[in-house]
């Protein structure tokens, strides 16, 4: 049996989620003395620069209190992350986590310099570049932030290490991958490099901050940040997904990394070989969380082949960018890996979008600082909802 651990936790305070932190780790039957000398990269979300209160990011001090764990069990604890579009040293600044890695005297790896990591069990992608800080870690310690999220459906531990590309490299694997399930089979073969391509295989140990997630459009900034208070922690990724996607009332289903992890054999392969130790799911179970409507069968295209433009616009969502919150910041144009995103015309108020390049990933709607970017739906979408 694979144990997740689900543990009640009412806030941030640092006492708090030091003592939720340790008992979590007792009940999967982790011992803290196994940090002792061991060289941690731990690997928080930090999507973007943003207001710990939007619950887009893995809350800073929640980063804080396993950096600290981890360090008063002798280990050697270092930063090591990714985001999107900004330089991790804008994202460090601007979103809490400076004031800890100056306190706690923290390094930070820089994942610019990158290494192909070998699995050749992999379905398709047998060799990934990801950051080389990686293969100089003992340990692997994951943060994710549970959120939801218009590709995948939800975002934890498995999309997490989505993270250990650096930044251009993932818009690269959108192009490639428009189709939602196709993207979704690659996060699998990226998180089965990580459990059996190092060699020796190195430890990870996930760690989940779910006492504010977000719902609706997540995982940026036009996702609703919800109160959960759960932490939640497992040494297998897809256990723990699977555990934090029913607290939420969510569709297993619905959740590729999940349904079609279960497939893959990465340690567990079904909800029976899961046990939860602490709190139940049903105590913390929440009965109406909203997911993001990316999540549909039309955006997310699992049934229906919508192969061409003009089908396409008639009954996808396309994201569109709301002049009224849109401050030309440009963003959504340099993460798009459809080049479906060009300057603003002459007094234009937003850029302009190309529908007919957009590939639907909604890169531009999950980088947007001002959640300017919406979906727009397709003017023969309602036909296909009466289809299934």
């Amino acid at each position: 049996m694979t144990k997740v651990s689900l543990t009640r936790c009412d806030s941030y305070s640092n006492a708090e989620l030091k003592d939720v932190i340790y008992e979590s780790l007792e009940n999967i039957g982790f011992d803290p003395s196994t940090f002792k000398n061991k060289r941690i990269a731990v690997k928080p979300n930090m999507l973007m620069p943003a207001k710990n209160e939007k619950a887009i990011m893995t809350h800073p001090e929640f980063f804080r209190a396993v950096v600290q764990i981890i360090k008063e069990n002798k280990g050697k604890p270092f930063l090591i992350e990714s985001p999107a579009v900004h330089s991790l040293a804008r994202a460090i600044k601007k979103s809490g986590y400076a004031e800890i890695v100056e306190s706690e005297n923290l390094e930070v790896a820089d994942p610019s310099t990158t290494k192909t990591l070998h699995f050749e069990e992999a379905q398709r992608y047998k060799h990934i570049e990801i950051s080389s800080a990686y293969f100089d870690a003992d340990m692997i310690v994951c943060l994710p932030k549970f959120k939801s999220h218009g590709i995948t459906y939800m975002t934890g531990a498995v999309k997490l290490l989505f993270g250990g590309i650096y930044g251009p490299g993932k818009s690269k694997m959108h192009f490639r991958l428009p189709d939602h399930k196709d993207f979704s089979q690659f996060l699998l073969d990226l998180y089965g490099a990580f459990v059996h391509g190092f060699d020796p295989p190195k430890p990870i140990l996930h760690i989940m901050d779910a006492i504010v997630v977000q719902e609706g459009e997540g995982p940026g900034p036009a996702g609703k940040p919800r109160t959960m208070n759960a932490v939640l922690a497992g040494k297998n990724g897809i256990a723990v997904d699977y555990v934090a996607t029913k607290v939420a009332g969510l569709d297993i289903k619905k959740a590729p990394t999940i349904s079609e992890g279960f497939k893959r054999g990465y340690g567990v392969t079904s909800k029976d070989e899961i046990e939860v130790v602490g709190d139940t799911i049903e105590s913390l179970a929440l009965s109406d969380f909203i997911p993001a409507t990316g999540s549909s069968i039309m955006s997310n295209m699992f049934i229906w082949p919508l192969t061409t433009p003009m089908v396409k616009n008639l009954v996808v969502e396309r994201p569109s960018p709301d002049p009224k919150k849109c401050t030309l910041c440009y963003q959504c144009m340099k993460i798009c890996p459809a080049e479906a995103i060009g300057p603003a015309k002459k007094n234009g108020l937003t850029p302009e979008y190309d529908s007919k390049k957009c590939i639907r990933c909604y890169c531009c709607l999950e980088i947007c600082p001002e959640a300017a970017v919406q979906k727009i739906r397709g003017r023969l979408q309602w036909v296909l909802e009466l289809m299934f």
